[in-house]
């Protein structure tokens, strides 16, 4: 009992987090405009996290409906930030509308009491999104030649938590399944798991905005 006690309460530490970004921006909104693309993302982290603590946590309320509206948004606010940083339009608006088919013909299969790999289309399409946006990303910056060093880069950082979480997530999407149907292995480890990954892009989230935020300063 203990330990479900302690992992909601960690649980609820990660939701905190989400919001953190969004104060850090809403004090001092002089950021930069990579950090803007992403403001679509970090507003809908901060909602997503005080539904969590409030809807959940406090008022019971389901989630199957929310996340999957989640999903959703998540998809094109990510879509969103390639979209403004990346010359490769359309082949992100491809990406976006296959999304959306997929979207819509698996929201007319979807039953709320089934579990395991009905979205698995949906993941791949966004870890898929995702890896190629940040290669086609990788190449504008080899191919432009600036000396800059990818440490200095504001959306470097961004780049690099939107791409291993969602290569993470979607490598634990699959095991899930599996980890369902043996007894052996405790479904407990595998959301704290989730959950340690969701910590770790709101860390970056955090430390990226409020280092965005002094770069202007300076």
């Amino acid at each position: 009992m203990l330990q479900y006690i302690e992992n909601f309460a960690f649980v609820d530490f990660v939701c905190l987090l989400g919001v953190i970004p969004l104060i850090i921006y809403l004090f001092n909104r002089n950021v930069t405009v990579e950090t803007r693309y992403l403001l679509p993302l970090i507003f809908l982290t901060a909602f997503a996290s005080l539904y969590e603590i409030i809807g959940t946590s406090i008022f019971q309320l389901r989630t199957k409906y929310w996340f999957r509206a989640y999903m959703f948004l998540e998809f094109y606010t990510v879509l969103y930030f390639y979209y403004k940083l990346l010359n490769f339009k359309k082949v992100l608006l491809g990406f976006g509308l296959i999304y959306f088919v997929a979207y819509v013909y698996l929201l007319f299969q979807w039953n709320t009491d089934k579990r395991g790999l009905d979205d698995l289309p949906l993941n791949i399409i966004v870890t898929l999104t995702v890896i190629c946006s940040s290669f086609f990303w990788f190449i504008e910056v080899f191919k432009k030649l600036e000396d800059v060093p990818l440490y200095r880069r504001i959306e470097f950082y961004y780049i690099s938590v939107l791409l291993i979480y969602f290569s993470s997530t979607f490598l634990m999407f699959l095991m899930t399944d599996y980890i369902i149907n043996n007894d052996s292995l405790e479904l407990l480890y595998y959301w704290d798991i989730i959950v340690i990954f969701n910590a770790l892009l709101r860390l970056t989230l955090i430390f990226t905005v409020w280092k965005a935020r002094v770069k202007l300063e300076h």
